[in-house]
């Protein structure tokens, strides 16, 4: 009977750690979750030919009370990134999915196809906020005039920590830990509309990975 006990104790234990492993990339989507599950609850169709192959899409999808098409992306048939795409009619509610983004992540870097601003080398190497602010504020300008913009985020918790090793963008995510989330939202035009892209990905997840957290939830 103790030893019975002890069993049961250590299956306890060793359930709570897995399950303090799963990644939640998105609401209730957590890494790992087999497409098979997602097909069970959701109505999803193939979207391969517009996004990469083995790619799953729901329509009508709400975010911050914006109409959303969400695309599910896997490996082995294991959900690892997850990706939402909305039109938006005008710069106020691509400022609006912004800061939706910027309540869970920290901004680290902006893109528009040509040039970057990385953002966690020039906070270092500037002491002025306002000439801070400045920069940032007149590359968002041009790169919203062509509707060429990308920011990069990963999540608070892990900015805290990654930050304080890292001089730039680039050491972010260089040997990265697998638990660090990361978000991107992209904003461009796409048959004379302009759309907003938000993905959400794991760095480093591999299906060594997958097969040593498997999702512990009864599907």
């Amino acid at each position: 009977m103790k030893r019975l006990t002890l069993f049961s104790l250590f299956l306890l234990l060793s359930t709570a750690s897995i399950a303090a492993d799963q990644i939640r990339l998105y609401k209730q989507y957590i890494v790992g979750t087999p497409k098979t599950h997602l097909q069970k609850i959701h109505k999803l169709e193939d979207c391969s030919i517009k996004y990469e192959q083995g790619t799953l899409c729901m329509q009508n999808h709400s975010l911050s009370g914006e109409n959303a098409e969400i695309a599910f992306r896997f490996l082995k048939d294991q959900l690892v990134s997850i990706a939402l795409m909305m039109p938006l009619s005008d710069v106020s509610k691509i400022k609006k999915m912004f800061y939706v983004l910027k309540t869970q992540f920290d901004l680290v870097l902006i893109e528009d196809g040509k040039e970057r601003l990385d953002i966690i080398e020039i906070s270092a190497n500037t002491f002025a906020k306002q000439e801070f602010t400045k920069l940032i504020a007149e590359f968002e300008n041009n790169a919203y005039k062509e509707y060429n913009i990308k920011y990069t985020f990963i999540s608070k918790d892990e900015f805290k920590t990654q930050s304080l090793k890292a001089r730039n963008f680039s050491e972010i995510f260089k040997d990265a830990p697998t638990h660090m989330r990361a978000a991107t939202y992209s904003v461009g035009r796409k048959d004379g509309q302009v759309i907003g892209t938000i993905s959400f990905i794991v760095p480093g997840i591999t299906q060594a990975y997958l097969d040593q957290n498997p999702i512990v939830e009864d599907f």
